[in-house]
Formats: C-alpha cells, sequence, structure tokens
C-alpha cells in the first residue's frame, strides 16, 4: 500500500453525486498486481518501547471505481500509524515485549450525539435497551495480543521498567483496559522460555468497537526460536534432517498477511449505505459508524431529503425518494464500486510472490479477517505444501501434506511449499470447501470467494528437480509441556462444561432483541449474551474440557492459553481434511465450515508463573458477533482459590462473584460475628451490674428508711 501522504492533507472536498465528503487525512491507496510488500520490522524507541498509534487514514482503490470488474472503496477508517499495516513484530522466546499504544483519533462529547437513527442507533455510550452489547464506543480503544500465552495482565502486577511516565502500564495481555482518546496504556508480554514458537497478531478488543477498529488495524508478530537456551521444536532427535528447511537466517520465509473489506455497495438508488432491509454482516462498518452523525471521522450531517426541501432525515418527514423513511446519513466517510467484498495481503490487492523453483518455502500466513472464513488453494497443480504450525502450535508430527488450506478469521497457519516452474494462482474459494453453507442464511457463513489472492511466480533454476509428492519426509517433533497430549481416556476431566443455550445446543447464532438494528446475526454463549460480572472457572493445575457445538458458522477463541482437540465428527478426521483439523491439533481458534458441528477441546491452565491469575475472555471471533454479545468472561485461579463446590455447567459459573461472597461469609464467620457476640456479653454483663447495684441502692434506701422510722 503506497501512503500519498505522511502528514494530514489539506481540507479536500470531493463530490459524489450529491454527496459531499470532507477528508483531511493521509490517503491509503492500496496496489493491485504489484510486488507483494515486505513488512518491516518494528523497533523500540531508546527506552525498549515499539509504538502503536492508532489514527485516521483514508483507504482507497484497489480500482478506480471505473470498472465492476476490481474493487474500489474509498473509507477514512482507523489505522495503526498510518497504514493498512503498520508492520511486524518479531520476538524471541524468553524475552520481553515492551508495547506502547496510542490513541491518537478525535475526542468527542457525549453530547454531541444528537438525533439517533431509529433502525440503526449506535451512540458512544451502551444504550439503555442494549446494555453493554451493542456498537458503541467507536473511538474508544483496547489492545489484544491474540495467541498470547501468558498473564491476562490486570492483577496490579508491576511492569518492570515502568515506563518514564504516569501512564498505566500492565504486565500482560489486559483487554479491559480502555485507551480513550488522547491517552496510551503500556503493556509488558513476558514470553516463557517454552513458548511454541510461531505466528500472533495485534488487533484492537475493546467490546462494542472491536469489529469496526480490527477492520483496517492489525499487526503480526512472530515468536522466534531462542537460540540460548529458548524451546526448539526440531530439537529432537526424528526433525534432524527437517532443520534445512527452517534457517536461522528465516532467508525462506514468506509472511502474508491477509484482511478483508466488506463494505456495502454505495449506488445513486440507494442513496445510503443500507438498503431498506438493512446489513446483515456485510456491511456492518456502514451500521456501526453511518448512524452516528457525530462521528469525527464519518458525516458531514445528515442527509437532505429527496424532494428538495431543506429539511433532512432526520426530522423524518416530507423524504418521498428511494431512501424515504428513517436511514443514517449519506456516508461521505466511504463510498464503493459494484464489488466492495475483496481480501488483500500485506496490505495490497492480488500481490505477486516471488519464488525459485525446487526451494523449499516457508509460508507464515495471518488470517486478520473480522469474520469470513478462507479456503486457500493453487489453481493448478505443480505446488506441494506441507502443513507444520496452528496458531503458533506445533504439530504432533510435521509436515502435513496437503493442497488446499482451511482457516477462520484469527487462524494463523504455517506450511512448508515447493513448487516447479511455472505461474500459479493462489485462489480461495475454488476448491471443494468452495460451496456455501445452506444451513445458514447469514453472510457471516460464507467463505470468501476471490479466484485470484495472489500470482505465485516461480522462477527456473538450472538443475532444479521437478517437486515430487513428499519432498520432505515426516518428523516427530518435541512438545513443550502445556501442550501435552490430553487425548487419554482415562484422563478425567476435573471440569465440564458445556457452551449450551439452554442446554440444547451451543454457540447458537440468533437475533438478538436487545441489539438495536436489524437481524444482526448476534449470537449468545449458554443462552446469555455477555455479562461483566459473569465468570467460567479456570483452575490452574486441572483438566478442564468444553464441548463445543455449532463451531461449523462460529470461530471459537480462547484467550490466554490454546486447547487440544480431542474428539471431532468422525469423517474430519482423515487425510481427506489434511488441510482443515485433526484430532490432537492445538489451537486458539477453531472452526470447522461446512465439515463439522461439534468438537470437544482440552486444556490444563497454567503453570502459575507463566499464566499467573486474572480475568479474560472467550468469545466467537466472528467481531460483530463479539460486539453484540457472544462472549464470556474467564476467571484463571490458583488451585488453593478453587471454590466449591466445584461447577458442573458454565450455567453455575460464578467467577468474581462466588469469591465475593466466600470473602464476605470468611469476614463474617471471622469478624463480624464474634464482635457482635462480645457486645451480647458486654450488654449481659453491665445488665447485672446495673441489677446489682439497683439492689444494693435499695437496701441503702431501705436501711435509711428503717433509721428514720427509728
Amino acid at each position: 500500500m503506497g501512503v500519498q501522504s505522511a502528514i494530514p492533507l489539506l481540507l479536500v472536498v470531493a463530490t459524489f453525486g450529491n454527496v459531499v465528503a470532507q477528508t483531511a487525512y493521509p490517503v491509503l491507496n492500496i496496489t493491485k498486481g504489484a510486488a507483494l510488500p515486505t513488512l518491516q520490522t518494528l523497533q523500540p524507541d531508546a527506552s525498549g518501547w515499539i509504538t502503536l498509534s492508532m489514527l485516521p487514514a483514508t483507504i482507497q482503490g484497489p480500482g478506480d471505481n471505473t470498472s465492476a470488474d476490481d474493487p474500489y472503496i474509498m473509507y477514512t477508517g482507523r489505522t495503526y500509524n498510518e497504514a493498512l499495516v503498520a508492520g511486524m513484530i518479531r520476538i524471541e522466546q524468553g524475552e520481553t515485549l515492551r508495547l506502547k499504544v496510542c490513541n491518537e483519533l478525535p475526542a468527542y462529547l457525549p453530547d454531541a450525539i444528537g438525533a439517533l437513527n431509529d433502525s440503526f442507533a449506535t451512540p458512544i455510550a451502551p444504550l439503555a435497551e442494549g446494555g453493554i452489547n451493542v456498537y458503541k464506543d467507536i473511538n474508544i480503544l483496547a489492545n489484544h495480543l491474540h495467541g498470547f500465552y501468558g498473564n491476562p495482565g490486570n492483577e496490579n502486577i508491576a511492569c518492570d521498567p515502568l515506563p518514564d511516565n504516569s501512564s498505566d502500564c500492565y504486565r500482560g495481555d489486559n483487554i479491559f483496559a480502555d485507551i480513550p482518546p488522547g491517552s496510551c496504556n503500556y503493556y509488558q508480554y513476558d514470553f516463557a522460555d517454552v513458548t511454541s514458537p510461531g505466528a500472533l497478531w495485534i488487533h484492537p478488543h475493546h467490546h462494542g468497537s472491536s469489529s469496526l477498529m480490527t477492520h483496517t488495524a492489525t499487526v503480526p508478530v512472530i515468536v522466534d526460536v531462542n537460540p540460548d537456551g529458548g524451546f526448539d521444536p526440531l530439537g529432537s532427535a526424528s526433525c534432524a534432517n527437517m532443520q534445512q528447511f527452517f534457517p536461522a537466517d528465516d532467508s525462506n520465509e514468506i509472511i502474508l498477511h491477509f484482511q478483508t473489506f466488506m463494505l456495502a455497495v454505495f449506488t445513486e438508488e440507494s442513496q445510503n449505505v443500507q438498503n431498506e432491509t438493512g446489513p446483515i454482516d456485510d456491511g456492518f462498518i456502514a451500521n456501526a459508524v453511518g448512524s452516528l452523525p457525530s462521528d469525527p471521522l464519518c458525516c458531514a450531517g445528515p442527509e437532505p431529503l429527496d424532494d428538495g426541501t431543506m429539511s433532512t432525515t432526520w426530522d423524518n418527514t416530507g423524504d418521498t425518494g428511494p431512501d424515504s423513511g428513517n436511514s443514517s446519513s449519506l456516508l461521505p466517510f466511504y463510498t464503493s464500486g459494484s464489488n466492495a467484498l475483496f481480501s488483500t495481503i500485506n496490505g495490497a490487492y492480488q500481490p505477486v510472490i516471488n519464488m525459485d523453483a525446487g526451494k523449499t518455502y516457508r509460508w507464515i500466513m495471518i488470517q486478520a479477517a473480522t469474520m469470513k472464513w478462507m479456503h486457500l488453494s493453487f489453481d493448478k497443480p505443480g505446488c506441494v505444501m506441507g502443513l507444520y504450525s496452528r496458531d503458533a502450535n506445533i504439530l504432533n508430527q510435521i509436515p502435513r501434506l496437503t493442497d488446499n488450506i482451511v482457516f477462520a478469521a484469527a487462524n494463523r497457519v504455517e506450511v512448508l511449499v515447493q513448487c516447479d516452474a511455472g505461474s500459479y494462482q493462489l485462489q480461495s474459494g475454488q476448491g471443494e470447501f468452495g460451496t456455501l453453507d445452506p444451513g445458514c442464511a447469514s453472510s457471516h457463513c460464507d467463505l470468501i470467494q476471490q479466484p485470484i489472492m495472489a500470482t505465485v511466480e516461480v522462477a527456473t533454476v538450472t538443475g532444479a528437480e521437478p517437486v515430487s509428492a513428499d519432498p520432505w519426509g515426516s518428523c516427530v517433533p518435541q512438545l513443550p509441556q502445556y501442550l501435552q497430549d490430553l487425548r487419554n481416556g482415562s484422563l478425567n476431566a476435573t471440569y465440564k462444561n458445556e457452551i449450551v443455550p439452554g442446554g440444547t445446543s451451543g454457540l447458537l447464532n440468533f437475533t438478538n432483541p436487545q441489539v438495536p438494528g436489524p437481524d444482526s446475526g448476534a449470537c449468545s454463549l449458554n443462552g446469555m449474551v455477555y455479562q461483566d460480572f459473569n465468570a467460567m472457572q479456570e483452575v490452574i493445575g486441572q483438566l478442564h474440557e468444553l464441548s463445543l457445538w455449532n463451531i461449523n458458522v462460529h470461530p471459537y477463541h480462547h484467550h490466554t492459553q490454546p486447547f487440544q482437540i480431542v474428539d471431532l465428527p468422525g469423517a474430519i478426521d482423515s487425510d481427506a481434511n489434511n488441510g482443515s483439523w485433526r484430532i490432537g491439533d492445538w489451537a486458539d481458534t477453531l472452526e470447522l465450515p461446512n465439515i463439522g458441528l461439534q468438537a470437544i477441546v482440552r486444556w490444563i491452565p497454567g503453570p502459575l508463573e507463566i499464566t499467573g491469575t486474572g480475568y479474560a475472555v472467550l468469545h466467537c471471533h466472528i467481531l460483530p458477533h463479539e460486539d453484540e454479545g457472544c462472549m464470556m468472561k474467564t476467571q484463571i485461579l490458583s488451585k488453593e482459590w478453587a471454590p466449591e463446590p466445584k461447577p458442573t455447567g458454565a450455567a453455575s459459573q460464578g467467577g468474581k462473584a462466588g469469591i465475593t461472597l466466600a470473602v464476605l461469609f470468611v469476614f463474617v464467620a471471622a469478624v463480624v460475628v464474634p464482635v457482635m457476640m462480645w457486645k451480647q456479653k458486654k450488654r449481659r454483663r453491665a445488665a447485672a451490674q446495673a441489677e446489682a447495684e439497683a439492689l444494693v441502692n435499695n437496701e441503702v434506701v431501705a436501711t435509711d428508711n428503717a433509721n428514720h422510722e427509728v
């Protein structure tokens, strides 16, 4: 992606029909068909902190809006460091990542909301009818390092060293720490020596605005093996010959960071982003932002009526045009051509990946989309792929030969790739899973269908042998202790919970009546939308098991620690699905699109010195669903703090409330009751003393009277 200007532009007025757009932000042009951009490694400052600043920028391209063959958008969005991909971060096992995240978006006042669209109300503060589970707080930021195995960062553990100012610093992945406009948060991520190497990624995670911001603000993070004492999965004797394909200088590494744009089509007929029925999932960004005339990145003002009067749609009177009735403004913050659904790689559309014939490359792929899944394959024979890691977790045996890759929003996939000389198209949605899910009417169930994700140009190399069906052999890598095999049927899970609304099925997608607007594909966990006070307990050192349902259309994500797949529908666990998931794989985000409804997963939280204790979340990684309430808080507890009786179902989880009641009970028993007993005893003594004194006084009076009578 090219940056047209590195500094804010002067006020520019552009006209689209009768829409007036006011832009004063850097313009980022999405290139088409150019060489794959190389992501630069972000470097720390003199104090050791890497800075990500959220800033507005106008993103446009890749077409010029003159042909339906090329997608086109012009969109003012929220970015990190005024780039669609700010760069990448590299860290070694045993090292500490110090991250400074700043919010430099414009501030706005709650009383600037003005009138709200009745159908698409998304104010900057929660609506009374919608609680916390609505699109809201569109310029409030929070930070998440997706895939980080470590501390959740909300137990007040001090950073070491502290930043040289008064800003807040969190030692771990504290997603609950808001970053309002004009402020910064610091995060210290301590990577254990045993951390499995691989790809993570950073994205915004404020509940209510994560889907809007993640659309254009993501950063890949690569964890490398530390040659000085780090845990090397290829250190086993079995993998000695495999090490040649993982050179220390990463000279055969190609990083592919995928982002997906989903913007509703702008037409003269609609005059606004949503049609009469409104978007379901596609175009949710327009839904979230477009109904906020106070959004400083959005609209010049309410939409004029089509009847030539000076009234606006906010007046709800006299509109006779094609967009009659309540509607949001004309949304000059973006327009789009006839194709507004497309994916980019490293900020570029249909880039060219250059390779040499006969050479093995390592593709590290990050799916930084907000919802839709991908099914990648080549358009013709000549290339071989060998999958060796998913979600930064090395497989039990590597590589796993495949001709396709299935991965959901938030997944990371690492593969060995070798090709014969020639030109190939990397495509999505063109293989065996290229059909839409017939059982789901919502667009989030669809996969990305893009015939050309990238062009792979493989140069002829003299003496290169034709690629064989199995160019690498196989080996059994060594795994760190936290990825120990939990498939043993004799293992008895101490904590078993089913994510099951109403006790019948889980991760169910349904319309949530609390969410303002049209049917929006909202989902719930356990029949409940997110509640800040409700937490599922994770006890360190104990075996936990979850039965996940409806993950054919909902990617399930678990913060702070990966989980192992111990059961899948029978047909899935076969070589035919090598490009998807197999029993025994470890993941942090799991979806089985078009091939499976249910999975059983296990994990053991901890150890304490790595994960610590505190609060995290689990949620559907269709981020519009997460914003709408498809999320549950979790609480990581050490053994001695595990409340009794142990929970038997997610609906019984009390988490923080349970500990609060326990502490209250102990306080009452240890302090209040003894004090009450002491006071009662004191009153009895006082009463007895008063009674004795009264008897003495009566006797004295009686004696005096007797003497007087004498």
